[in-house]
């Protein structure tokens, strides 16, 4: 008999910032040797939408089987979306991070 561990639940509704809720994700993903390619942080673009890049492309098998992400993330080929926040998490090689100019 295959023994399934258990998966670890992605809330939605973290009230106290937008991406905290998917730092689980960039945590197992980091300790699987994917190393982020946006500087470890989120970065938006002009529309709003907040991505986190990694180096590697992401194993959406794997995560769909350590996680358990409600109705607003998606997993497809080309990362993991969530509709409700926004927010990205992706393969972004080589990609520099082009910064506001405000931004230090």
């Amino acid at each position: 008999m295959k023994i399934t561990p258990k998966k670890v639940p992605i809330l939605a509704g973290l009230a106290d910032f937008r991406t905290a809720h998917l730092q689980p994700v960039i945590d197992f993903l980091k300790a699987q040797g994917n190393a982020p390619a946006t500087g470890d942080q989120f970065y938006y673009n002009r529309d709003g939408l907040g991505v986190y890049g990694f180096a590697q492309p992401l194993d959406a098998q794997l995560l769909q089987e350590h996680f358990d992400f409600p109705p607003s993330i998606s997993l497809s080929v080309d990362g993991l979306h969530d509709s409700r926040h926004f927010v990205r998490i992706q393969h972004t090689p080589d990609v520099p991070v082009r910064r506001f100019s405000f931004e230090e």
